[in-house]
């Protein structure tokens, strides 16, 4: 059997199974098998159900859209080490700013006690968020770190 008669008798099959005389020739050429097995599932994707036109599809979908976890939007570590270093570089140089020295000869310490306290929230604050958002990187080098140690110390 030659490979076109074999793709002119497949497409006349209607999807039946293969008489012998074909599955034999199927079995020695791996063009008119990857055909017959690329038809066969061709025509099993045809025969699917339609879901786009089916009605009940919407209202399972959106039944299960509350349980699936939100995507979570994640910031590089480099945005929040250049984050704390400008947080506490304005710690350092807001005291040496003329504007500052004025404020604080006319007010004294009851301006320079706020300023303060506001720049040391906001130094607590964006502590604490780094390490609740990084909190997963951090327990796993903590127990790449105890691992390492107990392969040292055995």
């Amino acid at each position: 059997m030659t490979c076109d008669r074999f793709l002119t008798q497949l497409d006349a099959l209607d999807n039946e199974s293969l008489p012998i005389d074909m599955a034999n020739h199927a079995r020695s050429c791996r063009a008119c098998a990857n055909e017959s097995a690329a038809l066969r599932a061709a025509i099993g994707l045809y025969r699917l159900p339609d879901l786009a036109g089916s009605s009940d599809i919407a209202p399972r979908v959106a039944a299960l859209l509350p349980f699936m976890p939100a995507p979570r939007r994640t910031v590089s570590m480099r945005d929040w080490i250049v984050t704390g270093f400008v947080i506490v570089s304005s710690m350092v140089l807001v005291p040496l700013l003329t504007e500052f020295r004025a404020l604080k000869a006319v007010y004294g310490s009851g301006f320079t006690l706020p300023v303060f306290l506001a720049l040391g929230s906001l130094v607590t604050l964006y502590s604490g968020l780094f390490v609740m958002s990084h909190l997963d990187d951090f327990s796993r080098r903590l127990k790449a770190w105890q691992i390492n140690q107990h392969g040292k110390a055995a």
